[in-house]
């Protein structure tokens, strides 16, 4: 929080100082509609960006409907930097009904370049649309994510923490650009989410034998905020078979459900298998958990040591550094709360 403090005491620092350069040069005094046209214009500038955008939210109410014919009527470009400082003007302004009339128009952009650029002004609309936390912003975020990934929807929809978003959330997990942040918002209406969670998991596409890495990064991504908490018991059974996945990770995370509900010895079992993995990221989040659980799998580490000493075997040979290993770490963090 101290971090969280600081930034907000700079930009408010920023935000002062800019509106004291506007002071400074007069920019606030032409309040008629040439003086915010000219501001409006000084946006599209390099050097004079910025502070143009802290002098239109000095102007205030009359400069929104300049704002408005900018953001609705302008053509969009591949530099599209000026007109998310249009968007963030607004958001400042409380123009949230501009930004919203602004993200549910129908826009028809044949070039991806220029419809990738213009995504990303959408992004910046939705996110300051989230900032007024209204009824009416909820909904067009509902709209705008129901038809399309669009990242800024997704994250502010994760901030009103509704149940009714569960769904969407949910489905934006396909996507490489929302993953990350609809996986925040789950967490936030995690038991509402969680049968959609399931269905998602249960869901591998086109199938199991043929999944592609798409799927797979969704199916892990909607696995993950459900390991990290205690489930409830009638839940295991739509998940257990995930012990038996194509996928190392999904097996590992089901594993570790297993282990939290006392099914140890096929949680257990899996576990050491993946400590021969090629994936060494996975290898090391299977180590950290049997070294955090040390008190529960020591008899069974003694035992696998006193067995797997075979000379000129490097998978055994790796097997044993890591047992030795988790050993080392469980006994170093014993009684240490640690979130692995």
């Amino acid at each position: 929080m101290p971090q969280v403090e600081q930034s907000i005491k700079v930009a408010k620092r920023g935000t002062a100082e800019m509106m004291s350069k506007c002071v400074e040069r007069g920019m606030l005094l032409d309040k008629n509609e040439d003086g915010i046209d000219g501001l409006v214009k000084g946006l599209f500038l390099i050097t004079e960006g910025e502070l143009s955008a802290a002098a239109l939210v000095g102007m205030g109410d009359p400069a929104i409907p300049a704002l408005r014919r900018v953001l609705l009527e302008g053509m969009p470009s591949t530099v599209y930097l000026p007109r998310q400082r249009v968007t963030r003007v607004l958001g400042e302004l409380g123009a949230f009904s501009v930004l919203s009339e602004y993200l549910q128009r129908e826009k028809s952009i044949a070039d991806p370049e220029l419809r990738l650029a213009e995504e990303a002004v959408e992004n910046t609309a939705a996110r300051e649309l989230g900032r007024s936390r209204s009824e009416e912003a909820f909904k067009t975020l509902i709209a705008v994510a129901a038809k399309r990934r669009l990242s800024g929807a997704i994250e502010s929809l994760a901030q009103f923490r509704r149940q009714e978003a569960a769904p969407l959330l949910v489905a934006a997990l396909e996507s490489d650009f929302c993953r990350s942040a609809a996986v925040d918002g789950i967490r936030l209406v995690r038991d509402a989410a969680t049968p959609y969670l399931i269905e998602s998991i249960r869901s591998p596409e086109p199938s199991h034998t043929a999944e592609t890495q798409t799927s797979l990064r969704r199916r892990r991504a909607a696995l993950c905020p459900i390991a990290e908490q205690a489930i409830d018991r009638n839940l295991w059974p739509s998940l257990e078979f995930l012990l038996h996945d194509n996928d190392e990770w999904l097996q590992s995370l089901a594993a570790e459900i297993a282990f939290n509900l006392h099914h140890l010895d096929s949680a257990i079992r899996i576990l050491l298998k993946h400590l021969t993995s090629d994936d060494w990221l996975l290898v090391d989040e299977v180590s950290r958990f049997l070294g955090q659980h040390l008190a529960e799998i020591r008899p069974l580490i003694d035992r696998e040591l006193s067995i797997t000493v075979v000379p000129h075997d490097g998978v055994l040979a790796k097997r044993t550094r890591l047992l030795r290993w988790i050993l080392t770490f469980g006994e170093k963090h014993k009684g240490d709360d640690l979130h692995v």
